[in-house]
């Protein structure tokens, strides 16, 4: 799965839920099925370029805003995840290395 692909559904479902749209309204706006947006929302199709002009004007935002990594909470949440999430826990399994071993040898 591509990252690209990730961001902007997380985006999308970001974006319909904050202005209170469901798949449906989404769907009806755009003029199609309820079953595309949903297949789009689940990453199972790509949606055209102009259909991503299309799903932006509707939502309120620019086309560039669905493909942001830092868009949403869930992108930013994933961002952090990568960059800290090994160091942390490297970290924290050190720590608790370090207080086994402190404990044992104080026995």
């Amino acid at each position: 799965m591509s990252a690209i692909r990730v961001v902007f559904v997380n985006n999308l479902k970001f974006y319909r839920k904050k202005i209170g749209m469901s798949q449906e309204k989404l769907s009806h706006a755009v003029g199609r099925s309820i079953a595309y947006i949903n297949q789009i929302e689940n990453k199972d199709t790509w949606p055209q370029p102009e259909m991503v002009d299309k799903i932006a004007e509707i939502l309120g935002i620019p086309p560039s805003a669905l493909f942001r990594e830092d868009g949403c909470p869930e992108n930013k949440c994933a961002q952090f995840e990568e960059a800290f999430g090994r160091t942390l826990e490297t970290e924290l399994l050190s720590r608790i290395e370090d207080t086994v071993r402190n404990v044992f040898e104080s026995m």
